[in-house]
């Protein structure tokens, strides 16, 4: 609430006590103390003492609702061990910084926004181990660490682990490979057509969770919202990560946290192109 609510809220409140009912102005507003206040007119100190509690109300209201925020987002990423708390982690790494060991904690004697290179993250869990993937930001895309950058992340996350093995992962995007055919309206140009999937497929694998999953129904979905197309039929959808090409039969949960289309195997090229509107 606002001061001057709360002002009229106790206005309204006194109006209802008989022992403060005759107190004047009846009824009161805070638009009315205002004009009075400005207009030089003596104010009744009980007024302004009403006025005084309302703006303390208010910047006590503001500050619970402050450590409200603090103490969510304290519980949110504040859970040691948590994947939560690996992902937040590795996105207040500071590249070129040393950690300082406190004892029960770690932290940078500076606060360097401009030196925490990773911009997505994401944990898996194998049976004795986390894999921390990580990834930073190249233009509207993303691209994998430096070796050097990766040695640092890794040598950061032996300072901050807890008693768990932990490996920093950090990859080229996974490439994906389409083929099958694409019917579309023959009132849009082929070009127009092909332009238009590729980029509906680019949007969707951008706009993936970091470290999430790619699935065939999704594609399909992402292809049927291009310019003039009237149905897909996907033959086939192929992955690579670090070695030979794999059919994906239903969803491919990224290698690299991430996945972009080869740009060896273009969907202009590679897919089958029909006119038709059925």
């Amino acid at each position: 609430m606002s001061t001057q609510q709360i002002y009229e809220h106790m206005a309204s409140e006194a109006t209802q006590q008989t022992a403060l009912a005759e107190l004047s102005p009846n009824p009161d507003s805070a638009a009315q103390l205002q004009a009075d206040v400005n207009s030089g007119s003596k104010v009744a100190i009980h007024r302004l003492y009403m006025w005084i509690y309302a703006y303390v109300s208010k910047v006590q209201q503001f500050l619970w609702e402050q450590f409200r925020r603090d103490t969510e987002a304290l519980a949110k990423n504040g859970h040691y061990g948590t994947r939560r708390w690996f992902v937040s982690r590795a996105k207040r790494f500071q590249m070129g910084h040393v950690l300082i060991l406190e004892e029960k904690d770690a932290t940078y004697a500076v606060d360097d926004p401009s030196a925490r290179i990773i911009t997505h993250a994401a944990v898996v869990e194998l049976a004795n181990m986390v894999v921390v993937k990580v990834a930073k930001a190249a233009g509207s895309g993303l691209t994998q660490l430096t070796p050097e950058e990766r040695t640092a992340v890794d040598d950061y996350f032996q300072e901050l682990r807890p008693p768990v093995q932990v490996t920093v992962l950090t990859a080229a995007a996974d490439r994906i490979r389409l083929t099958g055919q694409v019917v579309y309206d023959g009132q849009t140009a082929l070009s127009a057509v092909k332009a238009s999937v590729t980029f509906e497929v680019g949007q969707y694998l951008k706009t993936l969770d970091f470290g999430g999953a790619v699935r065939i129904t999704d594609l399909k979905a992402a292809m049927l919202r291009g310019q003039g197309v009237v149905d897909v039929r996907l033959t086939n959808c192929e992955v690579r990560t670090t070695g030979p090409w794999i059919n994906v039969p239903r969803v491919h949960y990224t290698y690299a946290g991430h996945a972009v289309l080869d740009a060896e195997f273009p969907i202009s090229t590679f897919m089958q192109w029909q006119v038709g509107n059925v």
